[in-house]
């Protein structure tokens, strides 16, 4: 029999044994992509014909990562894409779909969706922000993105129990709890040997942030605003810019929550891009932009109260969000600065 520190010896090399084998499993599919390029481009030119749609030219994968593939299709007008969308992204197309039926001019224009895989083959979405604008048009541009999304946020709580069946994430109170307390326990064999891996003070602190979060919770939740769809990655490069119309696209992240947690990713990604600080009267007043369609729920002085909560809070449901993708992905956030562990320590910023 092995002796208890000889055990726990093996079963660390074992475990990094295997993790090595995903990581190069990954990057083997990687090579090849999630979807196998001959049958993207059958489906691809096939549903082009059926639709009408001449081909002008060969189709190029233009984005290629873990979770997702995306193909540029020329034509004889504007060009057309195919997205093909891994595991954690699996909704993304069917969700998308009912956006553009139900929210037109919201989101890109969904041509297409595969009978059986979660591909689909969408319209032109134009110019992203960050690529269109700067200053001061930049700031308008988002001014006038985040009403028109919040007012999308207050219809689509009719359509939660779709959106779920879809397979989008939960990340209400009790799942954003739970998940949050599960990402906690399984940092460590999710950091593996990164030397920025969270310390074990930070992991005390963490686990006592359970308290913290479900106080904040409860308070988000006295002002009675129903849980609905949240995009949970909306910054300047997922909203598209076309005959001088804005578009949110990449509802990949997407998951189902307090509406106001979006404002965690925007806020502080709007601000890195204008170099402006977070308590800007510029950032101040996407938030308030944002908050506009709910003035009918609460004063505005209630409503920025419940922005920063559902701010801080929002920081827990991109944690979850990066949680999911570790897992699905072995060795994938390896290259990102900080690793799963920044999104940690963010959420402990936000509530230490």
């Amino acid at each position: 029999m092995c002796r208890p520190r000889v055990a726990r010896v093996c079963c660390e090399i074992f475990s990094r044994a295997r993790r090595h084998r995903l990581r190069e499993s990954l990057i083997e599919r990687g090579r090849e992509g999630i979807a196998p390029l001959a049958k993207v481009h059958a489906w691809t030119r096939e549903t082009c014909r059926s639709l009408g749609i001449a081909i002008a030219g060969p189709i190029e994968q233009i984005h290629q990562q873990p979770w997702s593939s995306v193909f540029r299709v020329p034509t004889t007008r504007d060009a057309v894409y195919v997205k093909c969308c891994g595991p954690t992204q699996a909704h993304e197309p069917r969700l998308t779909a009912l956006l553009h039926r139900e929210f037109p001019g919201l989101v890109t224009e969904v041509l297409a969706l595969h009978s059986t895989q979660p591909w689909m083959l969408v319209a032109e979405g134009g110019k992203k922000i960050r690529d269109a604008y700067s200053g001061d048009e930049f700031l308008r541009t988002w001014r006038e993105v985040l009403p028109r999304y919040a007012q999308m946020q207050r219809a689509a709580t009719r359509h939660v129990g779709e959106i779920l069946g879809f397979g989008t994430p939960d990340h209400r109170a009790t799942a954003l709890v739970a998940g949050f307390v599960d990402a906690v326990a399984n940092e460590p064999a999710l950091s593996d040997e990164r030397s920025d891996r969270i310390t074990v003070d930070e992991r005390r602190a963490l686990v006592g942030l359970r308290t913290r979060l479900n106080d904040a919770l409860g308070a988000l939740a006295t002002l009675g605003i129903q849980d609905t769809l949240q995009h949970d990655d909306l910054r300047h490069g997922n909203v598209l810019i076309h005959d001088g119309r804005a578009v949110v696209f990449d509802w990949g992240d997407a998951c189902v929550s307090h509406p106001f947690l979006t404002l965690a990713v925007t806020l502080r990604f709007a601000a890195s891009a204008t170099k402006h600080a977070a308590d800007d009267a510029e950032i101040i007043a996407l938030r308030d932009a944002y908050l506009e369609p709910w003035s009918d729920r609460a004063s505005m002085p209630e409503l920025r109260v419940a922005a920063e909560l559902g701010r801080r809070i929002g920081e827990v449901s991109r944690t979850l969000t990066f949680y999911a993708v570790a897992r699905a992905y072995p060795g994938v956030l390896d290259t990102y600065p900080g690793g799963f562990a920044g999104s940690l320590r963010r959420v402990l910023a936000e509530f230490s």
